[in-house]
């Protein structure tokens, strides 16, 4: 049985036990009132910044606020309200990036930041960047427009990606086949650099050239030679034209201008000329200036007094007989015949009254000694190919 003494102890010490529990109740009941009014105190102001558009200060409040109920959702979306505000003061510039930053990092579902990051991007043409933010935005948020989005500029870049390969295989396709031509006009060029038109004639009348000529038609025309800076004909080059015409000489802005060569040396079985050559003056991608036209003739296809080759010089316009002309003519038994005459615009003017002896001709010019005639029916006369038939 307990003594007075021990139950007066025990008495005294659940005493002092309780007081003791009261005065920590009362302590963490104030500790708890006065926190909960700090962060209700804290709330009130960051509503009152925002009010006032002072996002950064309703910020910090916000942020005080979480420190003492962390994960707060309600703190945590005054505060991603306030970085979206404040962001749209910024316009485009990076701070307005950093809010949509910090906004996401609170709320990774907000479509908006993402939407709005990706067109801050888009503005400024970098497109790689804004690809990554609608992916991220996509995964975080599971937003099917950003999806869309993001598969609309990936098909277009694999568009332009395919036409951008078809133009450069395109492009080595024509390199290869610039190469493949410049293969076949560079033995030309050096008989051309030779003078050796006897050695041109039979190259052109090889099988391959003459399958070569075949394949240029209309205005087209191969070329090797020098180029300026954009790719067009400049300086000294050769080039094969329609009907197997080839040239050498000198080009400028990319047409035939100044001092070249023209040939052909293949004509139809029927024809009785068998190559022609002009060498003088060019401008504008005609024969203009000064200039010898020859036309040599295969002897047993022509008549006894045809001549088997004919050499006219004079001026040139536009490739027609424009001026005093020489014609040197030679037999077939290599006798020449030299005539004089004037010609307008390819047309030969009469030089005689009298009659020529042949119905629809007229004389253009005589002999020194009279003997022998020169005679035209009126057709125009000019550098072979530049004269309408």
């Amino acid at each position: 049985m307990m003594s007075k003494k021990e139950a007066l102890i025990l008495r005294i010490f659940v005493g002092v036990v309780l007081v003791i529990t009261l005065l920590f109740g009362a302590y963490y009941y104030e500790s708890y009132k006065s926190e909960a009014n700090e962060v209700a105190d804290l709330i009130n102001k960051g509503n009152a910044y925002m009010d006032n558009e002072c996002y950064s200060e309703a910020i910090e409040c916000y942020e005080k606020a979480l420190e003492y109920e962390e994960g707060n959702e309600r703190i945590k979306s005054a505060i991603v309200k306030a970085y979206m505000s404040m962001a749209e003061g910024y316009g485009d510039d990076d701070e307005a990036l950093l809010c949509y930053q910090n906004a996401i990092a609170l709320d990774p579902n907000n479509r908006t930041a993402y939407w709005s990051i990706a067109n801050i991007y888009e503005g400024r043409g970098d497109e790689d960047t804004m690809l990554e933010v609608l992916h991220k935005g996509f995964d975080d948020t599971g937003d099917e427009s950003m999806n869309a989005k993001v598969f609309v500029i990936e098909e277009e870049r694999a568009r332009i990606q395919a036409e951008e390969e078809a133009r450069i295989a395109e492009e080595e396709a024509k390199r290869a086949e610039q190469e493949a031509r410049a293969a076949m006009l560079d033995p030309l060029k050096e008989l051309f650099d030779e003078g050796d038109y006897d050695a041109l004639k039979e190259k052109m009348r090889e099988e391959e050239y003459v399958a070569f000529a075949e394949e240029v038609i209309g205005d087209n025309s191969y070329y090797s030679g020098d180029l300026d800076t954009d790719g067009n004909r400049e300086g000294y080059g050769i080039a094969l034209y329609e009907n197997g015409y080839y040239y050498y000489g000198e080009f400028h802005d990319d047409a035939r201008n100044g001092e070249g060569v023209m040939m052909r040396a293949v004509y139809s079985d029927s024809s009785s000329i068998g190559s022609f050559i002009y060498d003088g003056e060019w401008a504008d991608d005609k024969p203009n200036g000064e200039g010898t036209a020859i036309s040599n003739y295969y002897k047993d296809r022509i008549s006894s007094t045809d001549f088997a080759m004919k050499e006219i010089s004079g001026n040139y316009t536009d490739g027609l007989e424009d001026g005093e002309m020489t014609l040197v003519g030679t037999t077939r038994g290599g006798a020449k015949r030299t005539f004089k005459y004037s010609a307008k615009d390819g047309i030969a003017e009469r030089s005689s009254k009298e009659s020529s002896g042949a119905k629809g001709q007229y004389i253009i010019a005589q002999t020194q000694d009279g003997s022998e005639n020169l005679t035209s029916d009126g057709s125009k006369r000019g550098v072979e190919g530049f004269v309408e038939e």
